[in-house]
């Protein structure tokens, strides 16, 4: 992708039905993946200079954190709250509020211009209210984050009251630059162009396989 070309990062997850059980689940695994390129693509002088900002950051609030994002002890030993072994829920025994304000405080040393941060999530009619609402914070935040969001959903799976409309009005509430991508189905000749592209052979040759397809 060109966001890792340029030195950002894409971070992303699939949403589920199992996810309506763990609703902070999907974005703070997102975040977790996001520790482990940082450690992974930075020099250890770097990921260094990283931990102090953060120390100076949190402060006191360092384990909180570390509760919401195991991960982030990959950046740091000390990082590492006794309370985490201890909560096997993480974040989703937390208030989606203090989350979504603490992730936001983690995004905005972690992304920037020159690193920002594209957050990729699929099936968003699988997510429950409590994450959208973090979604939103991430968004919202004026403090300095630099990150792109991009959501999918299946418009035949959700119903008008569904909460990824009410992330999208608060979006527009908050003035977030927002755009709508409607994707239809393939008809029977794109779907035999792609396969005859696929497969490098002509397009009538390819038709009673498309067909099949269709």
């Amino acid at each position: 992708a060109r966001v890792n070309v340029v030195g950002g990062y894409v971070i992303k997850h699939k949403f589920d039905a199992l996810s309506q059980e763990r609703s902070l689940s999907g974005v703070i695994s997102a975040v977790n993946q996001l520790c482990l390129m940082l450690k992974d693509r930075n020099t250890h002088p770097k990921i260094a200079l990283l931990a102090n900002k953060l120390r100076d950051e949190f402060g006191a609030d360092i384990g909180l954190l570390a509760r919401i994002v195991k991960n982030v002890k990959v950046l740091s030993p000390e990082f590492v709250s006794p309370a985490a072994a201890e909560e096997a829920g993480g974040g989703d025994k937390m208030n989606a509020r203090s989350v979504g304000f603490t992730l936001s405080r983690f995004m905005r040393l972690v992304s920037s211009p020159k690193h920002p941060v594209m957050l990729f999530l699929d099936d968003l009619q699988w997510a429950e209210d409590t994450a959208l609402d973090v979604i939103h914070t991430f968004l919202s935040d004026t403090m300095g984050s630099c990150m792109f969001f991009v959501g999918t959903y299946r418009d035949n799976e959700v119903h008008a009251d569904h909460a990824v409309f009410d992330l999208m009005k608060k979006l527009e509430s908050s003035h977030v630059p927002t755009n709508k991508v409607s994707l239809t189905g393939l008809d029977r000749e794109d779907l035999n162009t792609m396969i005859s592209d696929a497969l490098c052979l002509y397009p009538r040759i390819c038709k009673s396989l498309s067909e099949v397809v269709m």
